[in-house]
């Protein structure tokens, strides 16, 4: 929104090598332009086989930055190809309920590498990069308690809004991408320096030089999003949950209450909730707020709903809800791999309730002795709530 250094990748000092890592040896000017030609083809049609509402225009300017993004920043695509697996599912539920072309997820990557937590220099803030007074403006709350912009639901929810007034004043997908990063101020000067052209392609060199790079970025993006594999670029790894639930919140409550009833950890819930400023939130009857928990916290939802009625959860109700949890989730379990004997090694992070004998029961196998030694513990009692401990079991 605005102009901002939202893109400052695209400043680097541009190189480019053959894309799909063939060699030649000694290669002629000729054979220079034959290779560039046929690269240019396999770019255009892998861009067209994507292609849905939004064009994909391949041109000099759009394989500038898939050179950029598949030699250099390998290991960033990689990154957002891991969080996506959280994020885009997030926005296609609400593009999908705004009838906004899906590819327009992609904004949101070169926007912010899909941290709800970035702010650039300018004030813009959270995935979708909002200023305040846009924020606002599309109904995002900002307060000392709260800053919607960051909340990856509700501010895909403005955004699809902001984007759909723009390609109904401009019947252009790509200036409607444009505008989102110029403002329509810049697309009304660019417009009238073209002699009243309204494509993008046509008002480009009228633009800001960030916007000018901004649209061959994303069609760019859409690019190696889907095609990372002809690369060799892997997807990381994230640990969001692939599946959420939506709690609504009508009185005020703590993160630290919500994890003691969840055995989540506050930074846990604080991660699935951004948007909430001073660890906890402030619903009411009249105005009330969205927590996000992992899906896979079912057993744990009652217990929830308690503490946020200002009721206190007994150990015994907090110890009956894990060993639900444990049966059916594994719920503890941070990571595992095997033994040359093919046992488990197991890491496991003690939850409110647990005692090393409760702790042992669930792995088969499992001993207390053994416990103590792998984890260095002076007794059963040196196990703390929090506390990871390597467990090797069957």
């Amino acid at each position: 929104m605005k102009r901002r250094k939202v893109l400052t990748v695209l400043l680097l000092i541009f190189g480019t090598s053959g894309v799909f890592g063939k060699q030649r040896s000694n290669p002629s000017p000729d054979s220079y332009q034959v290779a560039a030609v046929a690269d240019s083809i396999i770019f255009k049609r892998a861009l067209e086989s994507i292609q849905n509402r939004v064009p994909l225009t391949y041109n000099a300017e759009v394989q500038r930055f898939i050179d950029i993004y598949i030699t250099r920043q390998k290991s960033r695509i990689s990154q957002m190809l891991g969080l996506s697996q959280y994020y885009f599912p997030i926005y296609k539920k609400v593009f999908e309920n705004r009838n906004v072309p899906e590819e327009l997820k992609y904004i949101s990557v070169i926007e912010s590498s899909l941290n709800p937590q970035a702010v650039s220099h300018m004030g813009a803030t959270g995935p979708w990069q909002f200023l305040y007074e846009v924020g606002k403006l599309y109904g995002l709350k900002i307060s000392d308690l709260v800053d919607e912009r960051k909340d990856p639901f509700l501010a895909a929810n403005a955004a699809a809004s902001h984007l759909l007034e723009s390609y109904y004043m401009y019947d252009d997908w790509l200036v409607a991408i444009a505008s989102y990063n110029c403002g329509r101020n810049n697309i009304k000067w660019a417009m009238e320096k073209a002699g009243g052209k309204g494509d993008y392609w046509s008002i480009r060199q009228y633009l800001p030089t960030e916007t000018q790079n901004y649209v061959p970025a994303y069609i760019a993006t859409v690019y190696v999003m889907n095609h990372y594999w002809k690369h060799n670029i892997e997807p990381g790894t994230t640990d969001l949950p692939f599946e959420t639930e939506t709690i609504s919140v009508s009185s005020p409550v703590t993160f630290s209450a919500i994890a003691s009833a969840s055995n989540l950890t506050t930074e846990e819930i604080a991660r699935l909730n951004p948007a909430y400023l001073q660890g906890g939130i402030y619903g009411s009857e009249e105005y009330p707020q969205r927590l996000v928990l992992p899906a896979n916290r079912k057993p744990y939802f009652d217990l929830v709903n308690d503490v946020m009625n200002g009721q206190t959860v007994s150990d015994a109700r907090l110890q009956a809800a894990n060993n639900i949890f444990y049966k059916t989730r594994g719920a503890g379990v941070k990571g595992t791999s095997r033994t040359r004997s093919g046992d488990q090694v197991i890491m496991y992070r003690v939850q409110r309730g647990d005692t090393l004998s409760s702790i042992v029961a669930q792995f088969k196998g499992a001993t207390e002795e053994e416990i103590i030694v792998i984890n260095k513990l002076k007794d059963s009692s040196s196990v703390k709530t929090g506390m990871v401990l390597k467990i090797i079991g069957g």
